[in-house]
């Protein structure tokens, strides 16, 4: 599993009290970065000049870093971390220590000042360097720096178009990029069918085995089970060629059904796909995957229980068949409503969650986020149904889906990851809700 990449440098002032005595607590900040889950790269000399600062930086430019951590050991010169941020513009955590006569928190707090100032995303932490919790949260902006630095190399897939009359749902492609990163690159059906056409029986017979192996029943005729595996295997290979984070499928009305379990497979296979042509849903559903290391659930909320502070969220049944509560219970049936195509049901399995919704445009893109239990609920649905409970009264919630215009597409992760997320909403400049 990739890790952060992070570049350290100990800051301090030869006047202030301690400095001499900063090398133990320099080698401690650099040994539990590591172990909580970093690679790190630490400066050669502590900064404490400008030269020492160019030398920092040049140090730093070398490498393909996501995030620079400067240590404060004393109070010190707001000018060298902005030196060495001039000449590499990245996220900066800022790490205060307690020590009552160094004026480390001083120092961090000046600093923060000064970087808010000028624009400059940062976050300032506290804690004892003996500590591991003080790590925690440095290593959960680390990740959002280290996913937002993937999705600026990175392309996302859009097949055919969004959902008639849905407007909500509609994205700017520019401004995917200019916000997030990632370029955007739409196709047809036309393409993934002939592709799926081509496709060798032996191919399509041994993924029909593979399928039949892994769920309970199927209760749908060959044919439309042959459609959606060559649809998978399309996209599959698409992927595989473009090299795809996410997907956007353009699916209702005229592929309702015939791509569901297509959807499935691929979220299994570590590229989430959101449906209905929603493309901001599918960068949400990819931010879960990379915060959780787990696929994510599509749905929407169907129900609610204010007596039981929990909701139902499901959708057609497009989800990963490894996020079933039983492997028994899964059946692969045609669609509700339209009754064809070949989609995936069963309830979904229990634990820690996060439920999001992204939305928006240039100028008003926003993200809620809560963070809840997973429950055990039946099939009270026909697709995915999950069942998830809330500490905070659900009304609230749904005052602040109003009060906020956020939308009916919810991406569910298995993982509490609200810190991460909020801190990629900083990093993006996006405006974030966290309940």
């Amino acid at each position: 599993m990739p890790k952060p990449q992070v570049g350290v440098y100990a800051v301090l002032e030869k006047s202030e009290e301690g400095w001499e005595n900063a090398q133990p607590l320099i080698s401690t900040v650099e040994k539990k970065l590591e172990q909580t889950g970093m690679d790190v790269y630490m400066a050669e000399d502590v900064v404490y000049d400008e030269k020492a600062a160019s030398k920092a930086a040049r140090f730093f430019k070398s490498k393909d870093l996501d995030l620079l951590i400067a240590a404060i050991i004393t109070w010190s010169f707001d000018n060298l971390t902005v030196d060495i941020l001039r000449q590499v513009p990245l996220p900066l955590a800022i790490l205060a220590v307690p020590r009552i006569r160094s004026g480390s928190l001083v120092g961090a707090q000046q600093l923060g000042c000064l970087l808010t100032e000028l624009g400059i995303e940062h976050s300032v932490f506290f804690g004892s360097p003996e500590d591991f919790s003080t790590y925690r949260p440095i290593f959960s902006y680390a990740k959002a720096a280290f996913v937002k630095k993937g999705l600026e190399k990175g392309k996302i897939g859009k097949v055919g178009q969004r959902t008639p009359g849905m407007t909500a749902v509609a994205f700017d492609e520019i401004e995917i990029t200019r916000t997030f990163g990632p370029q955007v690159s739409s196709f047809d059906w036309n393409e993934i069918e002939k592709r799926g056409e081509t496709l060798p029986d032996a191919i399509m017979n041994e993924e029909k085995s593979r399928i039949q192996s892994q769920v309970g029943k199927i209760k749908v005729e060959d044919e439309a089970l042959d459609e959606s595996i060559r649809f998978y295997l399309a996209l599959r290979d698409k992927i595989k060629d473009e090299n795809f984070l996410t997907l956007s499928l353009g699916c209702y009305p005229q592929h309702a059904g015939k791509v569901c379990l297509a959807c499935s497979l691929l979220g299994d296979d570590g590229t989430p796909c959101g449906c209905e042509g929603d493309l901001n849903s599918s960068l949400a559903m990819f931010l879960l995957q990379s915060f959780s290391n787990q696929p994510a659930h599509f749905g929407e909320i169907l129900e609610v229980d204010e007596r039981e502070n929990s909701i139902i969220t499901s959708h057609c049944g497009c989800c990963p068949l490894s996020l079933a509560a039983n492997s028994s219970q899964i059946e692969i049936t045609p669609v509700r409503l339209f009754e064809r195509g070949a989609c995936v049901r069963f309830p979904a399995k229990a634990g820690s969650v996060t439920f999001v919704n992204l939305v928006g445009r240039r100028g008003t893109y926003r993200m809620c986020a809560i963070e809840g239990e997973a429950i055990e609920t039946g099939m009270v649905f026909e697709g995915n149904p999950v069942k998830i409970k809330f500490d905070i009264p659900i009304n609230n919630f749904l005052d602040v889906i109003q009060e906020e215009g956020f939308g009916h597409h919810w991406m569910m992760g298995y993982a509490h990851v609200a810190k991460e997320l909020k801190y990629f909403c900083r990093i993006s400049d996006i405006r974030g809700v966290f309940l």
